[in-house]
Protein backbone atom coordinates (compact mmCIF):
# COMPACT_ATOMS: atom_id res chain seq x y z
CA UNK A 1 0.00 0.00 0.00
CA UNK A 2 1.41 3.71 -0.77
CA UNK A 3 1.68 6.32 1.14
CA UNK A 4 -1.26 7.88 0.24
CA UNK A 5 -2.85 5.04 0.59
CA UNK A 6 -2.25 4.67 3.98
CA UNK A 7 -2.90 8.03 4.65
CA UNK A 8 -6.63 7.17 3.51
CA UNK A 9 -7.21 4.23 5.24
CA UNK A 10 -6.15 6.24 8.31
CA UNK A 11 -8.82 8.71 8.10
CA UNK A 12 -11.71 5.70 7.08
CA UNK A 13 -10.51 4.51 10.58
CA UNK A 14 -11.11 8.18 11.99
CA UNK A 15 -14.72 7.83 10.30
CA UNK A 16 -15.78 4.08 11.72
CA UNK A 17 -14.14 5.14 15.25
CA UNK A 18 -16.28 8.43 15.21
CA UNK A 19 -19.36 6.63 14.32
CA UNK A 20 -19.03 3.77 16.49
CA UNK A 21 -17.81 6.07 19.36
CA UNK A 22 -21.43 8.49 18.47
CA UNK A 23 -18.36 11.26 18.47
CA UNK A 24 -20.56 13.52 16.35
CA UNK A 25 -17.92 16.92 16.02
CA UNK A 26 -14.65 14.11 15.10
CA UNK A 27 -17.13 12.81 12.11
CA UNK A 28 -17.80 15.85 11.00
CA UNK A 29 -14.21 16.76 11.08
CA UNK A 30 -13.38 14.36 8.92
CA UNK A 31 -15.29 15.62 5.48
CA UNK A 32 -14.68 18.17 3.74
CA UNK A 33 -17.05 21.35 3.90
CA UNK A 34 -18.37 20.36 0.65
CA UNK A 35 -18.47 16.85 1.01
CA UNK A 36 -21.15 14.79 -0.08
CA UNK A 37 -22.34 11.41 1.21
CA UNK A 38 -25.11 9.24 -0.76
CA UNK A 39 -26.71 6.89 1.18
CA UNK A 40 -29.60 4.24 -0.28
CA UNK A 41 -32.90 5.35 -1.07
CA UNK A 42 -32.00 8.56 0.05
CA UNK A 43 -30.84 11.69 -1.59
CA UNK A 44 -27.50 12.94 -1.80
CA UNK A 45 -26.37 14.69 1.78
CA UNK A 46 -24.38 17.96 0.88
CA UNK A 47 -22.03 19.79 3.43
CA UNK A 48 -20.27 19.18 5.91
CA UNK A 49 -23.04 20.60 8.66
CA UNK A 50 -25.82 18.79 7.01
CA UNK A 51 -24.15 15.10 7.14
CA UNK A 52 -23.25 15.58 10.94
CA UNK A 53 -27.14 16.60 11.27
CA UNK A 54 -27.93 13.26 9.24
CA UNK A 55 -25.51 11.28 11.37
CA UNK A 56 -27.08 12.77 14.21
CA UNK A 57 -30.53 11.18 13.17
CA UNK A 58 -28.92 7.79 12.47
CA UNK A 59 -26.44 7.61 15.84
CA UNK A 60 -29.95 8.50 17.52
CA UNK A 61 -32.20 5.99 15.76
CA UNK A 62 -29.49 3.40 16.28
CA UNK A 63 -28.62 3.86 19.77
CA UNK A 64 -26.66 -0.01 19.54
CA UNK A 65 -24.66 -0.25 17.11
CA UNK A 66 -21.40 -1.41 15.39
CA UNK A 67 -19.87 -0.93 11.97
CA UNK A 68 -16.72 -3.83 11.84
CA UNK A 69 -14.59 -3.62 8.75
CA UNK A 70 -13.71 -6.76 7.32
CA UNK A 71 -11.72 -5.90 4.52
CA UNK A 72 -10.06 -2.90 2.58
CA UNK A 73 -9.76 -2.21 -0.68
CA UNK A 74 -7.42 1.19 -2.00
CA UNK A 75 -6.68 2.52 -5.19
CA UNK A 76 -3.90 4.08 -7.10
CA UNK A 77 -5.20 7.43 -6.24
CA UNK A 78 -5.77 6.45 -2.63
CA UNK A 79 -9.25 6.22 -2.72
CA UNK A 80 -10.30 3.03 -0.15
CA UNK A 81 -13.25 1.11 0.17
CA UNK A 82 -14.01 -0.32 3.13
CA UNK A 83 -16.28 -3.95 3.01
CA UNK A 84 -18.27 -4.01 6.39
CA UNK A 85 -20.64 -6.10 8.86
CA UNK A 86 -23.01 -3.78 10.73
CA UNK A 87 -24.55 -4.85 13.65
CA UNK A 88 -27.49 -2.79 15.94
CA UNK A 89 -30.30 -1.99 17.54
CA UNK A 90 -32.80 0.42 16.86
CA UNK A 91 -34.70 2.58 19.26
CA UNK A 92 -37.95 0.53 18.52
CA UNK A 93 -35.92 -2.41 19.71
CA UNK A 94 -35.55 -4.24 16.23
CA UNK A 95 -32.17 -5.86 15.88
CA UNK A 96 -30.32 -5.41 12.19
CA UNK A 97 -27.52 -6.79 10.85
CA UNK A 98 -26.58 -6.73 7.02
CA UNK A 99 -22.87 -6.51 5.55
CA UNK A 100 -22.54 -3.48 3.14
CA UNK A 101 -19.27 -1.38 1.06
CA UNK A 102 -18.62 2.26 2.23
CA UNK A 103 -16.51 3.84 -0.92
CA UNK A 104 -14.66 7.33 0.06
CA UNK A 105 -13.32 9.58 -1.69
CA UNK A 106 -10.92 11.17 -0.04
CA UNK A 107 -8.82 14.38 -0.92
CA UNK A 108 -6.03 16.58 1.11
CA UNK A 109 -7.02 14.75 4.28
CA UNK A 110 -10.26 14.71 3.91
CA UNK A 111 -14.15 12.76 2.80
CA UNK A 112 -15.10 14.54 -0.33
CA UNK A 113 -17.24 11.40 -1.04
CA UNK A 114 -18.54 8.90 1.09
CA UNK A 115 -20.95 6.51 -1.15
CA UNK A 116 -22.54 3.66 0.91
CA UNK A 117 -23.80 0.68 -0.49
CA UNK A 118 -26.20 -2.33 1.56
CA UNK A 119 -29.11 -4.33 0.74
CA UNK A 120 -31.67 -1.57 1.47
CA UNK A 121 -34.66 -4.28 0.95
CA UNK A 122 -32.87 -6.60 3.87
CA UNK A 123 -32.61 -4.02 5.90
CA UNK A 124 -36.33 -2.59 5.52
CA UNK A 125 -37.67 -6.46 6.08
CA UNK A 126 -35.83 -6.34 9.34
CA UNK A 127 -37.34 -3.10 10.16
CA UNK A 128 -40.62 -4.59 9.67
CA UNK A 129 -41.44 -1.75 6.77
CA UNK A 130 -40.96 -4.94 4.11
CA UNK A 131 -43.07 -7.86 4.31
CA UNK A 132 -40.89 -11.17 4.55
Amino acid sequence: MTGTGQASVAIAKRYFTAVNESRLDDLAAVFAEDAVLSFPMLSPVEGRKAIRDFYAGVLVFYPERRDDITRWFVSESGDVAAEISFVGKTSTGRNVTFDAVDVFTIRNGEIQKLTIYYDSAKVLQMLGDLPK
